[in-house]
């Protein structure tokens, strides 16, 4: 897991609201997260069935959150 700020300034820069941000690499979803941040859809790949069960879970956690009155 590496920090938000290393993958934020090239979704700021790259992307605009309702763009989908796609990590062929997901890990633990910390792409996902930021490109959720700046209203951008995530298409993420993992090999490793452990990492796409704790980016799911991260992901819907923060969706939630969003959704929540």
């Amino acid at each position: 897991m590496f920090p938000e700020e290393l993958i934020e300034p090239f979704v700021k820069a790259c992307t605009e609201p309702g763009d989908i941000v796609l990590d062929p690499f997901a890990g633990s979803g910390t792409t996902g997260e930021v490109a959720m941040k700046y209203d951008c859809y995530f298409m993420g790949y993992e090999i490793n069935g452990d990492f796409c069960k704790l980016s799911e879970q991260r992901l819907r956690s923060l969706n939630e959150v969003e959704n929540t009155p």
